[in-house]
């Protein structure tokens, strides 16, 4: 499995823009025969919670999902972002994910952050997919540091955790620490896609990264905009999660399930 980053910053003021950077960057990474991309939180509109953005996002929605689309079938690949959408009467902060020729499939955003309170709806339930044989699930940007989110997608099958971002500068110590903590406890490779750059309401912290089942970083985008990619041995997962050999953990073969509720 091959899974390709997208990281940028998404200009709340051109969110036409933003569309077509994030396709020019696909369009990079399918050239390396990748399986699965995935970009940052919000990403066709800019992060943020103002009047501004929320109505881009709104205006933005379908031009959005048809290009996901076209894109993802005519280069055979699955693309996962963050972008705000209106359901009925309510906005949610989402994770479209597009399969080559399917409809989309969308993660709401469970835990909201801050002024997201104010204007999203959050959603109901956590969320995995099956795509080319691989069990993956979603979760958002500040929903990293809450570890139940992680194992309860693990124990619905998950091997690998994709995880949109438009996270603050200020809380890189949180960043730093928890990727690799959800990678390592959970035995799941774990991918982040983040925005980078200023905006009016902060400064995000890029560092868009693939961390292993152990822990390692297999790739990470540091502070500028462009693309990264990996190769995933799934393998890995098994041995992390259940055996005791060198630095693997076996974290799921030792773990007291009768201690829990």
């Amino acid at each position: 499995m091959r899974v390709g980053i997208v990281q940028f910053f998404s200009d709340p003021k051109n969110p036409g823009e933003n569309l077509e950077k994030a396709v020019t960057y696909i369009e990079l990474l399918t050239e390396k025969s990748i399986d699965l991309i995935l970009l940052p939180e919000m990403f066709n509109t800019g992060y943020g919670t103002s009047e501004e953005v929320l109505n881009n996002a709104v205006e933005m929605y379908d031009e959005t999902i048809e290009t996901l689309s076209a894109v993802a079938d005519f280069n055979d690949v699955a693309i996962v972002g963050g972008i705000a959408r209106k359901a009925g009467k309510d906005l949610y902060n989402s994770t479209v994910v597009m399969l080559p020729y399917n409809d989309p499939l969308f993660y709401d955003k469970t835990h909201l952050f801050r002024k997201e309170k104010e204007v999203f709806k959050p959603g109901k339930t956590l969320f995995t997919f099956s795509y080319s044989g691989v069990n993956f699930g979603v979760l958002m940007c500040y929903e990293i540091g809450f570890p139940e989110v992680s194992r309860t997608l693990v124990k619905k099958g998950a091997h690998i955790l994709l995880v949109p971002f438009a996270f603050g500068r200020e809380r890189e110590l949180i960043y730093e620490t928890t990727t690799r903590a959800r990678a390592i406890e959970n035995g799941a490779f774990l991918v982040t896609a983040s925005q980078i750059g200023k905006s009016s309401e902060m400064e995000f912290i890029g560092r868009s990264r693939i961390v292993s089942p152990g822990g390692r970083l297999l790739a990470d985008a540091g502070n500028a905009e462009g693309i990264i990619w990996a190769e995933l041995n799934l393998s890995e997962i098994d041995t992390y999660r259940y055996t005791e050999k060198g630095d693997s953990h076996g974290y799921f073969a030792n773990f007291r399930e009768d201690l829990y509720e």
